[in-house]
């Protein structure tokens, strides 16, 4: 029997959403996955929508109501957990705001079978509102702690449909051992959302295990062609779970502010630039107020007031 995968998609009041993700899985043609669905204290109607469908699937899924915004790390830990103790090989990470093709589990598994060392795969991710150009072909991390995503917004060439090693896969769609988990643990709750994938990547990278990016595993993913838009909520995350991320790395210290000063001029240039038409000022507070968080520990949820 091949190998068994447990599929782990994460709602918060995205029900559109999470039921066109379900109705894609439906032509999925690997016959040994089931789908655990994640509501992360959703304020509108999506539990009853989303347990309206669930008897229409061709396929094992369960809904889970975590009656709190747990994150994306977190939210997402509740169902690794169920999966493991459930007897999972292995467990897929998928968006709820994606539609898959229809053989995207075989290429992972295949990938992640053919050598005990390869721990997590990930598949090639496109616009879905322009499917033949690429959102994310897996990503590279530099010594400093800086990430970069490949293929972005590129077209398909020969050398994007090569496998490749890399260094993260976007947690949009990521396969990971059950071995993996067990041994470097799961999502660090602390990030809440943004560069929890990547650190949980660089973690198993430690632990002697290999990141494949693999082309032939291809979903599509409903996010805008445009520019992510600098919210106070993005700004915050992303200022200080980098700084999270550096410190999970083993960055001393001193290297973690000394990687602090070399970005802070580029960050808050580039919310002057895409904040140019409204001002900027309040955002870049947002990213001190991150960075002020790392500083004195505090982790989790933000409390944005």
């Amino acid at each position: 029997m091949l190998p068994s995968v447990t599929i782990i998609t994460l709602n918060w009041n995205q029900p559109h959403y999470t039921l066109a993700c379900l109705r894609s899985l439906q032509s999925v043609t690997y016959p040994n996955f089931k789908v655990i669905v994640l509501d992360n204290g959703s304020k509108d109607d999506s539990i009853a929508q989303i347990r309206a469908v669930l008897p229409e699937q061709n396929y094992p899924v369960e809904l889970i109501e975590n009656g709190h915004n747990l994150g994306f790390a977190e939210g997402n830990n509740v169902g690794i957990r169920k999966a493991l103790n459930e007897g999972a090989d292995y467990v897929l990470l998928l968006n709820n705001d994606t539609e898959v093709a229809l053989d995207f589990i075989e290429p992972l598994v295949k990938m992640a079978q053919s050598n005990p060392n390869i721990g997590i795969t990930g598949s090639k991710i496109y616009y879905f509102d322009e499917p033949e150009r690429l959102w994310s072909a897996g990503g590279t991390i530099a010594a400093t702690g800086a990430t970069h995503q490949l293929g972005v917004n590129e077209f398909d060439s020969p050398e994007l449909n090569q496998l490749r090693k890399v260094d993260y896969v976007s947690g949009c769609a990521m396969l990971v051992k059950r071995a993996v988990i067990e041994k470097v643990g799961m999502l660090d709750a602390r990030f809440f959302a943004y560069y929890e994938e990547t650190d949980w990547c660089a973690r198993t990278a430690r632990a002697g295990y290999s990141i494949w990016y693999v082309p032939q595993s291809k979903i599509w993913h409903k996010i805008s062609l445009k520019a992510r838009d600098f919210t106070p909520y993005y700004v915050y995350l992303m200022s200080r779970n980098r700084l999270l991320f550096l410190r999970n790395r083993g960055m001393s210290a001193p290297r973690v502010l000394l990687s602090l000063v070399m970005v802070d001029l580029r960050t808050i240039l580039a919310i002057a630039i895409l904040k140019r038409h409204r001002p900027a000022r309040p955002m870049q507070q947002w990213h001190i107020r991150g960075v002020l968080d790392y500083l004195r520990g505090r982790f989790g949820e933000p409390q944005l007031r």
